[in-house]
């Protein structure tokens, strides 16, 4: 026995707090970790007896174990409490919170401590957590006593000094926040940064993630050059055992399969993608397990058939995750013990030898998914991608000249940026090269070394550097394919780098410097960008600046409108950065008011004005339409109203609510409105997933549609008209208000089909002579088209198609009539997955919970928002979707500037 233990065994049995203590202090930290179930026991027992002293001893030496492992500090948490150590109890519940939103428990231990120490106001919105649990009546029922004494407290306070403005909870603001740009050179996260913190932020993501994943891959399956190089790469893998890191839900892992692999296995990144894969695999192999042993299945046992089905299929396996990537909650004792068979599994698997390694899910960036991490976990004589070839161009950003006076739009620019490279999804006349492309360098994944290349670039032209675009071919096999900017890949683009506007000349030298590490590529100029960032542009609103069809369309509406009748003062509603307010001017408005809510947007708008010489007729206020008065903000009622506040649903940005204030507020009664009015139209359409790669895909279709209608481009869906167009709404924009409407419409099939979805658009009246249309079959539009999907249901060419319109002034839907079609012709499988929107829905309450925590301790929102940043510039590092990494990283910018 060594020395410690014998210490420590005399120790415990002299029960003295202290000599345990000196005791446990000398004993290893792995030998600890051992003995957790043991102290934990003492604890319990200790608890029991009413010793609560030693039991927060053993609770101690618990968590100092294994810190990371949550039910021993909500153990201690409770215990701490029941000892009125306030300030101690709400520490443990603070953290325990910050790894877990939605933990009810956490959070009725960290009420109850701000009680305890007089803090009602803190008390009673974590009250409110723990009340989701329907069981916790007790904390349902401080929500009422809180609510209640609160207000009496008010009620006493006003009575006492009538003068006393009502009482507010006030909480201290939370920091300003920043994205700080040097994190994109070191994504490191800050030694004084808690592992609590970190791992439950990541496994929060990385759920969402998993959400998100299966969207992902069928946008990928959806892109036909994307598909048939995967088809020609895994058509050589014939005789090859072959293991895929993702298998794009089992379409791929079928598809190898078909063309003769001997063995596939499918790594799944995401418990959702194992689900849907599996059955995917079941539903390959059940006709031909049923066709070859025919009636004598039903002679057979239910284990004799499950073993049997899975004889018969163990040519494709599907591993499930045990747990998301890097998270240190995996000790946690009841996700051991629920999921230890799984993870002997996954090991088992893990160590599977195989001959191709196969990784899909790549993005734009080439290495922010993962690929090198899961080359080197899985090392193979062949991966798929091999290798790929790195490119690379400095450009800036330019505006479409229509042959009208160009604006100078350098201030927008400025609002463009990214924590992480976004796909450059921009028409070739929005940007212009700097620098002719490059070949960087070539990346073997099977070999990969974290390398730099340090480029010296000569300017084409004088101007300035406003980003990198970087992009590759890639070498699947025999196969080559090409994310460049004239590819016509959708699913890759060129990946953005910000640059920030270095100023050159022509003739000189950019330098540029590219960076491969294991988890992610990083494009820069020398020296970095270094202006911090908080607001940004919303991915519409270049592709809006740059629509010459949209831009010539209201030039053209108030030349002529103006040109019949002077203007003395025209409202710009949502004016953006002032452009429609700039074509207004020129049309010959005396005076332009323009008003834009959001402050970043406002200021560059501002700002534009000025660069433009229109400062002097026009004016940007820093408010929303409703918000404005007369004569404070503008000095007389408007005689023109002018709008763009329409996306793909016409009336989803709140335009009807925005000129229902405007008529009673703020135009005169015979003021002109530009667009004068609009009709919603729509078809009925046939859009599903039948079969990928001879692989049947209907499985998938619940994953395809989504309970609100999507913003789409049809012309890249795999579509088919069902219906006629028809009109679904019409608006007058000068009488129309936002009051709720329901229309009844019966198109009629014009084919026989499965219809599954309405495809709609809208046609602008812009006056009398001009309409403004995104219709599928027109010319193209920075709007683009809306689907509203619907319970499948098949009809003949001829067969009514009973369907209701509604809206409520701001959000449209579509749906069946009733019950005016049998039930009959409806497909069995759901729309939608349940458990997914389940899913979805928790993850979003949880999240608004972080962020009420969050405001309620301006300390956890900094804390919480330098991590985001961290996340969302290498999310490979955690396992995470790029796209949820950055969009949780944005709710924490709130600088104005």
């Amino acid at each position: 026995m060594s020395d410690w233990s014998r210490e420590l065994s005399a120790a415990l049995a002299s029960g003295e707090t202290q000599r345990m203590r000196e005791a446990l202090a000398r004993v290893p930290q792995e030998a600890m970790r051992q003995a957790l179930p043991l102290l934990e026991e003492m604890a319990a027992r200790s608890e029991r007896d009413g010793r609560l002293e030693e039991a927060l001893f053993y609770r101690d030496c618990a968590v100092d174990a294994v810190p990371e492992r949550l039910r021993s500090r909500a153990a201690r948490a409770g215990l701490r409490l029941r000892l009125a150590r306030y300030a101690e109890a709400l520490d443990d519940a603070t953290r325990l919170l910050a790894a877990s939103p939605s933990d009810p428990e956490a959070a009725r231990i960290a009420a109850q401590a701000h009680e305890a120490m007089g803090d009602a106001e803190r008390a009673l919105p974590l009250y409110r957590i723990a009340a989701v649990d329907a069981s916790d009546s007790a904390s349902a029922e401080a929500v009422r006593r809180l609510e209640s004494e609160l207000r009496k407290a008010d009620a006493l306070r006003r009575t006492l000094d009538p003068d006393a403005e009502p009482m507010r909870i006030e909480t201290p603001p939370p920091p300003e926040i920043r994205f700080d740009p040097a994190v994109r050179d070191d994504p490191t996260m800050p030694a004084d940064a808690e592992a609590f913190r970190i791992d439950g932020i990541a496994r929060h993501l990385w759920r969402y993630s998993g959400q998100s994943s299966p969207r992902n891959a069928i946008a990928r399956l959806q892109d036909p050059l994307w598909r048939d190089a995967w088809n020609r790469a895994l058509a050589a893998t014939a005789g090859q055992r072959v293991r895929f890191v993702g298998s794009e839900l089992g379409v791929l892992a079928l598809c190898a399969h078909r063309h003769g692999a001997a063995h596939v296995l499918c790594d799944e990144r995401y418990p959702l993608d194992a689900r849907i894969a599996t059955g995917m695999v079941q539903k390959h192999f059940i006709g031909p397990w049923h066709a070859r042993y025919g009636d004598a299945i039903r002679d057979w046992s239910e284990d004799e058939r499950r073993a049997s089905f899975e004889e018969f299929a163990r040519a494709v396996d599907i591993a499930a995750p045990s747990g998301a990537p890097g998270s240190q909650e995996r000790v946690d004792q009841e996700r051991v013990d629920q999921g230890r068979a799984d993870q002997e599994r996954a090991d088992e698997d893990a160590g599977a030898p195989c001959d191709v390694l196969a990784f899909p899910q790549i993005d734009h960036t080439l290495l922010g998914t993962g690929i090198v991490r899961a080359v080197r976990r899985h090392p193979t004589p062949e991966v798929l991608p091999a290798r790929a070839v790195l490119f690379a161009m400095a450009v800036r950003w330019r505006y479409p000249d229509d042959g009208a006076r160009p604006f100078a739009l350098d201030a927008v620019d400025r609002l463009r940026w990214s924590a992480y490279p976004q796909p450059l999804d921009l028409d070739a006349e929005l940007w212009e090269p700097m620098t002719a492309p490059t070949c960087v360098g070539r990346i073997e994944f099977a070999a990969f070394e974290e390398t730099a290349w340090d480029l010296a670039l000569p300017a084409l032209r004088d101007g300035r550097i406003d980003a990198i675009l970087v992009w590759f071919e890639l070498r699947l096999g025999d196969v080559a394919i090409d994310s460049g900017p004239d590819s016509a890949l959708r699913c890759l683009r060129p990946a953005v780098y910000d640059a920030n506007g270095v100023a050159v000349r022509a003739g000189d030298d950019v330098a540029l410097r590219i960076e491969a590490h294991e988890t992610r590529l990083h494009a820069r100029t020398v020296p970095s960008p270094s202006r911090p960032h908080a607001q940004g542009l919303p991915s519409w609103y270049v592709p809006m600046l740059g629509d010459t069809r949209r831009n010539a369309a209201y030039r053209e509406a108030l030349r002529r409108s103006i040109g019949a009748a002077p203007v003395r003062l025209a409202l710009d509603i949502g004016a953006g950065c002032g452009l429609l307010s700039m074509l207004a001017a020129d049309a010959g408005a005396a005076r332009v008011i323009g008003c834009e809510q959001q402050p970043g947007i406002a200021a560059a708008g501002r700002e534009t004005l000025a660069a433009n010489g229109y400062a002097d007729r026009v004016s940007l206020i820093e408010k929303e339409c409703r918000s404005l008065r007369i004569p404070s903000d503008m000095p007389e009622r408007a005689d023109l109203a002018l709008f763009e506040l329409f996306d793909c649903s016409l009336i989803g940005e709140g335009v009807l609510h925005f000129l229902h204030y405007a008529r009673e507020h703020l135009l005169t009664a015979d003021a002109r409105f530009l667009p004068m009015g609009a009709t919603l139209r729509a078809m009925a359409v046939e859009y599903r997933l039948d079969r990928l790669l001879d692989v049947d895909a209907s499985l998938l279709n619940p994953y395809l549609a989504s309970p609100e209608f999507a913003n789409v481009d049809a012309r890249t869906l795999d579509y088919r008209p069902l219906s006629a167009p028809f009109d679904v709404f019409e608006f007058d924009f000068a009488t129309a208000g936002p009051e709720p409407q329901e229309r009844a419409l019966t198109p009629v099939a014009t084919a026989d089909g499965t219809v599954g979805a309405i495809l709609f658009w809208f046609d602008l009246r812009m006056d009398a002579t001009a309409v403004l249309s995104n219709a599928p079959d027109g010319d193209g539009t920075h709007w683009k088209q809306g689907l509203q999907f619907l319970p499948e249901a098949k009809r003949s060419a001829g067969e009514p198609l009973p369907l209701v319109a509604r809206h409520n002034g701001s959000a449209l839907r579509f749906q069946w009539q009733g019950e005016s079609m049998p039930s009959e012709v409806f497909s069995r499988l759901p729309r939608l997955d349940p458990r997914w929107l389940a899913a979805n829905a928790e993850l979003e309450q949880q999240t608004r919970q972080l962020l009420q925590h969050c405001a309620h301790h301006p300390e956890e929102y900094a804390k919480v928002a330098r991590i985001a940043q961290r996340m969302a510039v290498d999310p490979a590092r955690y396992g995470l979707d790029p796209t949820i990494a950055q969009r949780f990283m944005r709710m924490f910018l709130n600088a104005k500037d």
